[in-house]
């Protein structure tokens, strides 16, 4: 009886842990990584990932916040990439009522592209949970999930890397 007891407790540890997402020190770090490049609102520049000056691009930006925050094993990628877990950004798919801050969001914006474009969801001060992405318009946003942001969402994940 205790070993099926302890079989029991150990797949429901196993399936859990498949969906709790980043690390705690890590969801907090790249949080305020977003919070900082939001303050900088860079413009928006075609495979722009480094320069906060000579602006990013939606993949770029979730890039660089998570390098900076120094989550490992995350490589400069597109988002379509990102998308399928590629480059190490391995995680797993969620609905988008169950989104968190720091889950990422994934839009297809143009049939060929399909989810092309990556933002990340965020809690604001408010603590309300908004979207950041860098937009061809605007720059590095932050904002609510609404109009064509929310009609063209296909995908959101939940990243796994150092949980």
């Amino acid at each position: 009886m205790s070993c099926l007891l302890l079989f029991l407790l150990s797949v429901q540890f196993s399936a859990g842990h498949e969906a709790w997402g980043l690390a705690e020190n890590y969801k907090r770090s790249v949080r305020e990584q977003y919070l900082f490049i939001i303050s900088k609102h860079p413009k928006y520049t075609w495979g722009g990932a480094e320069d906060l000056d000579k602006g990013l691009d939606c993949s770029g930006y979730i890039f660089l916040a998570c390098k900076w925050a120094g989550v490992p094993g995350v490589t400069r990628t597109t988002s379509l990439r990102m998308s399928m877990g590629l480059g190490g950004w391995s995680g797993k798919d969620i609905d988008p009522k169950d989104a968190d801050e720091c889950d990422l969001l994934f839009w297809t914006f143009q049939p060929h592209r399909p989810n092309g474009h990556v933002g990340a969801f965020i809690n604001d001060r408010n603590s309300e949970l908004k979207i950041t992405h860098a937009s061809t318009s605007r720059g590095v946003v932050l904002e609510d999930l609404h109009g064509v942001l929310a009609t063209n969402l296909t995908k959101v994940r939940r990243l796994t890397i150092g949980d």
